[in-house]
């Protein structure tokens, strides 16, 4: 979030609090002190408010449903809650979209996002609000949109990178019933580095669920998981029955 020089200010900022209560309690002029502490702990939080993202997400669950056996057809949902930090924001962007297969629509609240753009084959959508909203305003929007062809193999990837504040990032992965996982892994690219995070909860009806508190802006999370192969009889099953 402080890029090196609003680190280097933050810190200074607190030093100087910390020398103004000092002077305060030993000097003899509190009032001068207090002054002095109060100038550098609201600089301290102008800093932190002006590098704040544009919104903070409380919740953002991300859903992926494979529809059929073969993996090649699947829904994915976002569900956010989302508080505004800024006044005069005119949108809401869902950023860093991509499909190892196709994507064959995308739907913000029901309808067709406002404006799409593509980055370095991500595909960002943007919802608008009907006025500039305030600092402090709140509300839930729900991202769908479809994959065709993209989880075929025995071992395929979800993921999720942080691009506002986040407090609860939520990793669901709905299987069909008859192939479950055999093992799932959750790990994490932050800083050029990738680390192995706490496994993800395998559930009992074929759920793969992925809690991560308070991750890091920018960081990337990748969901993986192994299953079997899909049947013939599957394939033809999903080949005849679904459109």
């Amino acid at each position: 979030m402080f890029d090196r020089s609003d680190r280097l200010t933050l810190y200074i900022n607190a030093l100087l609090a910390v020398f103004g209560i000092i002077f305060a309690l030993y000097s003899g002029f509190f009032l001068i002190g207090f002054i002095f502490t109060a100038c550098a702990l609201l600089l301290m939080y102008d800093l932190y408010r002006q590098n704040k993202t544009a919104f903070t997400i409380a919740h953002l669950d991300k859903i992926l449903t494979i529809q059929d056996s073969s993996g090649s057809k699947a829904t994915e949902t976002q569900k956010v809650t989302v508080t505004a930090n800024k006044t005069g924001l005119s949108d809401f962007w869902f950023n860093n979209i991509s499909s190892s297969g196709t994507i064959s629509y995308i739907n913000i609240d029901g309808t067709s996002p406002t404006e799409r753009k593509t980055e370095d084959e991500k595909i960002h959508v943007a919802m608008k609000f009907d006025a500039p909203i305030k600092a402090g305003n709140a509300f839930d929007a729900t991202l769908t949109l479809g994959h065709q062809n993209a989880f075929t193999k025995t071992q395929e990837t979800l993921v999720h990178t942080i691009d506002n504040e986040t407090k609860l990032l939520r990793m669901v992965i709905e299987l069909p019933a008859g192939r479950p996982a055999e093992f799932a892994s959750l790990s994490r690219r932050y800083k050029d580095e990738e680390t192995q995070v706490l496994p993800p909860i395998i559930t009992e009806h074929g759920k793969i669920v992925a809690d991560i508190n308070n991750p890091p802006l920018g960081a990337e999370y990748c969901l993986h998981w192994d299953w079997p192969k899909a049947k013939l009889m599957d394939k033809l099953d999903d080949l005849f029955f679904y459109k």
